[in-house]
């Protein structure tokens, strides 16, 4: 038997020498009091180690809400762009789709005379409530109602400059 990395024989030269050293009458004394440092330090023990525990506990449950609210963030983050991966891929589409070449067309033939700047209403498909609405082949054609009004306005026989001459 090992106690306290001493075995028997060590043990007994040691209690002989209390023995001598401080008489029969006190050694009942001095292993009560030995007894009593013994009970204090295993309670004492006994707290720090609880005290330990319960740290370690809190901890623990600390740790474990912390890891709740990163993985709660970590997903809406994740959920977030991927939102804005899809949002942002539908949009290159449509910038895509808007920036493609026209088919190739043939050269128009040297009889044709190319169209004018400026177009009828009746000629444009994209006209509203006699109004001419702009195109990408004609991106002034909002203008056209204007010029023909400054072009009426210009010639002198025009029925509104003699309404203002008035």
């Amino acid at each position: 038997m090992d106690f306290f990395g001493m075995g028997i024989g060590e043990i007994l030269v040691i209690l002989m020498l209390t023995l001598i050293l401080f008489g029969p009458g006190k050694l009942p004394e001095i292993a009560a009091g030995i007894g009593r440092a013994v009970r204090e330090f295993r309670n004492a023990t006994r707290e720090l180690t609880s005290e330990f525990e319960q740290a370690f506990r809190e901890v623990q449950t600390s740790t474990a809400e912390v890891t709740t609210s990163v993985l709660s963030v970590q997903h809406e983050t994740r959920a977030a762009l991927s939102e804005v991966a899809t949002t942002t891929q539908q949009a290159a589409q449509v910038v895509a789709a808007d920036q493609a070449l026209a088919p190739a067309t043939s050269p128009a033939a040297a009889a044709v005379p190319p169209p004018s700047p400026v177009l009828s209403t009746t000629t444009n498909p994209a006209s509203t409530n006699g109004r001419r609405e702009p195109t990408k082949e004609d991106p002034l054609a909002d203008l056209v109602d204007l010029d023909e009004l400054l072009s009426d306005a210009a010639s002198p026989s025009s029925a509104a400059e003699s309404h203002w001459e008035r």
